[in-house]
């Protein structure tokens, strides 16, 4: 009988330990795979064997994905559409559902516009530009369950929704058009306007997906901005969402420190909410263009440096127990197969961006893939090399089995992490 029930609790322990590592997330946000895919790029894996890449991904330890969704891309500039807006409904339904078949948690990342979004820009779509916001409001609300009904129609509903993307200063520029500290700017926008819109998007979302959980997307770029904006947005009780989503990009965002703790602050204000990285990258053998912040003394733009910097990032957020997420952007940009024919020419004319980035997860003239994309693995299992080290398994700290950093010995029982070894409590 004491074996038995020796067994039985063995078991019970190794599934909550599993359900414990689903919680996090860890993948990339991989919405030009499809493009390149149909245009014969090809992928391989650490030995050099071409692979499927959401095979690769797999066995590379992933298992979520990020897909974004512009309203009409076609109305695009030529320029953005050569950066890679091309995402429509049609092309998302279709990524997502092979995302979903392959066994990954999907993200969906609403742009709400008919090109890019980020802090400098968040034009109306061509189709809302006349609307009033009252109309603008019914309208967001509208496409926002029409697009998730297609996908849940196509076996491709999300598990992680953002309306919105990058949404520091507003959406819907110029009606929407806000700064972090609770103003409106001065071309018009109001938070009034700027939460209506959210409000309704996330009513969408909440009545087409109830299990869906929503994230409010943000960027470093002013930590302090960061901190005030999700203060601003805890006075609006019509916003309800679960996860506070961040991009962070050394090259513009500043250091891991910076990160850290603007996380610390983040888990302090609102310790009811998840935290995900859900965009960041560092370049392998170049900047990333436009950078404004030099991290090359520290994390070299190289292979073993972009590992380099993968690792600390993963060691920061391990030591976060609210931080639940984590995503590389654009991971798939690749040339090889398309530029970089078998004679060993070139044909620039199959190039599919305008190669404005240089954070792959990818050798661009090779296929083969790189350090980091395997490193990002050990944000699921801190416990393996990688993950929590001595600096942070340092003072008696007590971990979750996936790296969720808690306040003292936990009263639970189950398996934990403490000064850097595995332990059970009874």
């Amino acid at each position: 009988m004491k074996n038995r029930k020796t067994i039985v609790a063995m078991l019970m322990l190794a599934f909550a330990t599993t359900a414990l590592a689903q919680q996090k997330l860890v993948g990339g946000d991989i919405s030009m795979l499809k493009k390149y895919v149909d245009e014969g790029a090809i992928y391989k894996d650490r030995n050099g064997n071409a692979t499927e890449p959401l095979t690769l991904f797999r066995e590379a330890g992933w298992n979520a994905m990020r897909v974004r969704l512009f309203v009409d891309p076609s109305k695009a500039s030529a320029t953005h559409k050569k950066e890679g807006v091309i995402q429509d409904l049609d092309y998302v339904v279709a990524l997502s559902k092979s995302i979903k078949e392959a066994g990954f948690s999907l993200m969906l990342d609403f742009h709400y516009s008919d090109t890019w979004t980020d802090p400098g820009q968040h034009s109306t779509p061509s189709a809302w530009s006349t609307m009033s916001v009252a109309e603008r409001t019914t309208a967001i609300y509208d496409y926002t369950k029409s697009c998730l009904q297609q996908l849940k129609a196509a076996g491709a509903e999300p598990d992680i929704i953002q309306p919105g993307n990058e949404i520091t200063y507003g959406m819907l520029w110029p009606s929407g058009h806000v700064y972090p500290n609770g103003t409106g700017a001065s071309d018009g926008g109001t938070w009034d306007n700027f939460t209506a819109y959210l409000a309704s998007a996330i009513k969408g979302c909440r009545e087409e997906c109830p299990q869906a959980k929503i994230a409010i997307q943000t960027e470093m770029h002013n930590a302090g901005n960061v901190v005030n904006y999700y203060n601003v947005l805890a006075r609006y009780a019509s916003i309800s969402y679960d996860i506070i989503a961040l991009s962070y990009y050394p090259d513009f965002h500043g250091t891991l420190e910076t990160l850290d703790g603007t996380l610390s602050k983040l888990e302090q204000q609102h310790p009811e909410k998840e935290i995900m990285i859900v965009e960041t990258g560092y370049g392998f053998k170049w900047k990333i263009s436009g950078s404004t912040f030099d991290y090359t003394a520290t994390y070299p733009t190289t292979e073993e440096g972009q590992r380099k910097f993968a690792a600390d990032l993963v060691t920061v957020l391990n030591g976060h127990e609210r931080v639940t997420g984590l995503y590389w952007w654009f991971p798939e940009d690749s040339l090889f197969g398309l530029v970089f024919k078998a004679n060993g020419g070139e044909d620039w004319s199959k190039q599919i961006t305008s190669g404005y980035w240089n954070a792959s997860l990818f050798d661009q003239e090779t296929g083969r893939a790189q350090a980091a994309l395997y490193e990002l693995k050990n944000f699921l299992d801190p416990a393996s090399v990688g993950g929590i080290n001595a600096a942070r398994s340092a003072g008696n700290a007590w971990y979750t089995i996936d790296g969720r950093r808690l306040n003292g010995k936990p009263a639970a029982s189950g398996l934990y992490i403490n000064n850097g070894k595995k332990a059970v409590i009874k």
